[in-house]
């Protein structure tokens, strides 16, 4: 019970990881009537996007959960469903979001 806590509580501090370094500034700047998304907004505000250093930082998060998946042999459900998903959710905030674009 102390490990499923465990990890759900460290499922939940990578997600804030992961939203806190994919954030860019700019999005703040969305009202929906000038800037209308995300797309928008790094295509017309961004100058300096420092993704590319944040991402391999977020992913070193993730790391700790697909250790133990390997340790457990991928047989407990929660550290699989929370491990990919934290892949998925990465993929998507740094690369997928603003891609299609």
């Amino acid at each position: 019970m102390r490990s499923k806590i465990l990890s759900l509580t460290y499922f939940a501090f990578c997600l804030l990881i992961i939203n806190i370094s994919s954030f860019f500034e700019e999005e703040f700047y969305i009202d929906g009537i000038d800037i209308k998304n995300a797309c928008e907004a790094h295509r017309a505000l961004v100058v300096d996007d420092i993704r590319d250093v944040t991402a391999p930082i977020a992913a070193l998060f993730i790391i700790p959960l697909l250790i133990i998946a390997v340790k457990l042999k991928c047989k407990s459900w929660l550290v699989n469903i929370m491990t990919l998903s934290l892949i998925a959710y990465w993929v998507w905030r740094f690369f997928i979001r603003i891609m299609w674009c």
